[in-house]
């Protein structure tokens, strides 16, 4: 799995997330909210094994989930435009909890919101 992050503007942190030939795009309004409640959620399933963020958009929301079993991160995110059409899946993938998690930290400092 591999995850790029990037800011659209001073609006949108927008992350590219690709796993083999998969390749989607999920952004977030508020760059630093963003970045803030992903790495909440990156450390929250390192620490306990589970962790979860949403990342909100004018139109809907992006909701991440993290689980993590040993050393092994699952990460899966889905869409949300209303209560009534539900949570459509986005992305799917599993790596090693400390490289995305590094991965993600490296992303940010590039984008200028690593604290």
């Amino acid at each position: 799995m591999n995850i790029w992050l990037a800011r659209d503007g001073a609006l949108r942190l927008v992350a590219r997330l690709r796993e083999g030939e998969v390749e989607t795009e999920v952004s977030g309004w508020n760059p630093a909210a963003s970045a803030e409640h992903l790495l909440a959620a990156i450390d929250a399933a390192e620490r306990e094994g589970y962790g979860e963020c949403f990342w909100p958009e004018p139109t809907g929301q992006y909701w991440w989930l993290l689980r993590r079993e040993e050393r092994r991160l699952e990460v899966v995110v889905l869409w949300s435009n209303s209560p009534a059409a539900g949570w459509q899946h986005v992305f799917r993938a599993a790596d090693e909890v400390t490289y995305f998690r590094d991965r993600v930290r490296n992303e940010l400092s590039h984008c200028g919101l690593n604290k």
